[in-house]
């Protein structure tokens, strides 16, 4: 199958995609409202609410914007690969980290959108969340490591 091929049956079966699929899939984050699928060997990830895809979108896009100043990009298109994956993690982590009040903080999100619903509980929309507190816990995530290529003599 060619990428293009796979792009277009991959938005038919995914009407609604997750905007966290690169968290969920890297195994870090999880959510009640996530649905996992396989096509052509890969994963993909489809959220079953529409409007708890629009919070976590507004919430990402957010972040996103927030990170390109702390990583110093300037670039109008999706982040690197390796930036998102902090984004999404890293984000998530921190969000549970302010919501807890600092305790403890785990190495993984049980249930994203319960902590949007916290998010939204508390600080009244996404839109007023600390990002100032969320930013070093994106900055910190600590991405899988590049595999080392054996070298063949």
């Amino acid at each position: 199958m060619d990428e293009d091929n796979y792009r277009q049956i991959y938005e038919q079966i995914n009407g609604a995609p997750c905007v966290f699929e690169k968290g969920i899939l890297s195994l870090k984050c999880k959510c009640s409202y996530q649905h996992m699928f396989r096509l052509a060997d890969r994963h993909g990830v489809g959220c079953t609410d529409t409007v708890m895809q629009l919070n976590c979108k507004v919430f990402l896009d957010h972040l996103r914007e927030q990170t390109r100043f702390v990583f110093k990009i300037d670039i109008d298109g999706p982040l690197p690969h390796n930036k998102e994956i902090k984004v999404q993690n890293g984000g998530m982590l921190g969000v549970q980290k302010i919501l807890l009040n600092g305790a403890e903080q785990a190495e993984t999100v049980d249930d994203i959108s319960d902590l949007m619903f916290k998010s939204v509980e508390v600080y009244g929309s996404v839109d007023n969340l600390p990002y100032n507190l969320i930013m070093p816990s994106v900055n910190n995530y600590k991405t899988r490591p590049k595999r080392q290529r054996s070298k063949k003599t």
